[in-house]
């Protein structure tokens, strides 16, 4: 552990220290080990992040056109901010008390500025707002202070950066410090006998058999991870976006069996989940489909919709700072597995969106049709899908195991006899359209003959139509859309 001795009065600072690995504190309302608080001051906000991506200004910043620049550091690693406020003393003294401390811990200056050097009072504004952690430093950019400085560590270098701004008798200390470490990976683990490979054993938090069963099978949750909604469903129809950068702009239509769910993850990275994800997927044998990082994500208003497009509520909520996004798939003996994530964070926390699709073909024949079951279809939607009459190919002859559908037709109408109907023709969209209707339409006509000669129904109370594939219900992108499109409705009729 840090130890330290640190007066940040005005006399000189001793400060002594040696690095730990993999810092991760499960609540973060403390100071950085490696500096103390100026002495009074008050905490207003902190953070940590596990392994997050962060951009440090090395100059002042041009605000002379939007977006406002700077030239970057752009480093990896571990990464803490602070927002301290101290009354009744100047920016001065409080500068150079930091500065002195991290100068006797060995930081070396990669940029710095004071007063009017750090820019006029909006390019000051600027520069401590790229650092603080609430994202402005509000009226406290008056007489300025800018300092980062870089140290070596045994696991890498330590990043460590200070705005110093002054309103009134407050002066406020935005403080960012980052220790660069390797990505940690293999945190998220795919099943490997589900995916169709040999199992190898991995280990896992310890989870409850009720939050084990929440998961899904294939892809257990990130370490640490809480479910905040979770959905299972058998045999959904299924809309999945591609990424905001893709190419392909119409949204996969799947079907199959259907896990959805939402995870929170503590004081860790979005950029570290998802290359746990994806790692986990690569090593799973999953080909990436369409992702997207960050700013390819597109704008706030564009990632939060990519984001929703998953999400069992419907929405992310603050989940879509920093985002990422991923769609992979991989083909199984049973079918075709779809994966996709997305990522985001608020504050300290990230928000995990999770589909997972295993593609299967609806099961039929599970629900016998009777008369009872039409009566209610009819009385609540005014019509009443028919799956059980069957066809060839592109014919209209009626197949012989369309008779226990049949049977339950006439016997409706034997139970109600004031009841009128539409006997509607559907296809799927394969094949020509006016083709299609007349197919439709043929095949209606032969319901109506077949229920009028082997049932005796008055041919009065029936009305053949043939509407092709113009009232699908369901898309036509998978077999089972198809499927579904391939119908008779019965539909009541006024007169």
């Amino acid at each position: 552990m840090f130890s330290r001795t640190l007066s940040l009065l005005s006399h000189p600072v001793v400060l002594s220290f040696a690095l730990i690995s993999s810092p991760l504190y499960a609540s973060y309302d403390q100071d950085h080990p490696l500096f103390a608080a100026y002495p009074n001051a008050d905490l207003e906000q902190a953070k940590m992040y596990d392994y997050e991506k962060y951009t440090f200004p090395i100059s002042i910043v041009d605000v002379s056109k939007e977006p406002y620049s700077f030239t970057r550091l752009d480093v990896v690693g571990d990464l803490y901010l602070h927002n301290y406020e101290i009354e009744n003393v100047s920016s001065l003294k409080v500068y150079e008390n930091y500065i002195v401390a991290a100068k006797q811990a060995g930081f070396k200056p990669l940029f710095s500025c004071a007063l009017e050097a750090c820019g006029d009072e909006d390019q000051a504004a600027a520069l401590g707002t790229a650092i603080a952690v609430r994202g402005s430093v509000y009226n406290n950019y008056h007489n300025p202070y800018y300092w980062i400085g870089e140290k070596e560590s045994p696991k890498g270098k330590v990043i460590a950066a200070w705005f110093f701004g002054a309103y009134e008798d407050m002066v406020s200390v935005q403080q960012v410090i980052l220790e660069t470490e390797p990505l940690e990976t293999g945190l998220v683990k795919v099943d490997a006998a589900y995916a169709g490979q040999a199992a190898a054993p991995t280990s896992t938090e310890p989870l409850s058999a009720d939050e084990k069963a929440k998961d899904n099978e294939m892809l257990p949750r990130y370490p640490g991870a809480k479910i905040s909604q979770h959905k299972k469903m058998d045999t959904e129809v299924v809309t999945i976006p591609y990424a905001i950068n893709a190419t392909e702009k119409t949204p996969l239509q799947l079907t199959g069996d259907l896990t959805r769910h939402t995870y929170t993850i503590e004081n860790v990275s979005t950029l570290k989940v998802y290359e746990n994800y994806k790692n986990a997927l690569t090593s799973a044998g999953f080909a990436f489909i369409s992702q997207c990082e960050l700013t390819q994500c597109g704008n706030e208003k564009q990632s939060s919709q990519l984001g929703e497009a998953l999400a069992i509520s419907g929405s992310v909520y603050n989940w879509y700072r920093n985002s990422y996004y991923l769609l992979a798939k991989k083909s199984l003996p049973t079918g075709n597995v779809y994966i996709a994530l997305f990522i985001g964070a608020y504050e300290s926390q990230v928000g995990v969106q999770q589909v997972i699709v295993q593609e299967k073909a609806v099961e039929t024949g599970l629900v016998n049709v009777n008369a009872d079951s039409l009566k209610q279809q009819l009385d609540a939607e005014g019509k009443a899908l028919i799956y059980g009459i069957y066809f060839d190919t592109g014919k209209a002859d009626i197949k012989a195991e369309s008779k226990p559908t049949l049977d339950a037709i006439a016997e409706l109408l034997k139970r109600n006899p004031d009841l009128l109907l539409y006997v509607v023709g559907h296809t799927d969209d394969t094949g020509d359209g006016a083709s299609n209707v007349t197919l439709s339409g043929q095949r209606a006509n032969e319901v109506v003959a077949r229920l009028v000669k082997d049932y005796q129904v008055a041919a009065a109370r029936l009305q053949a139509q043939g509407v092709g594939p113009y009232a699908p219900a369901s898309s036509n992108t998978s077999d089972a859309g198809k499927q579904k499109n391939r119908r008779v409705e019965l539909v009541k009729r006024l007169r």
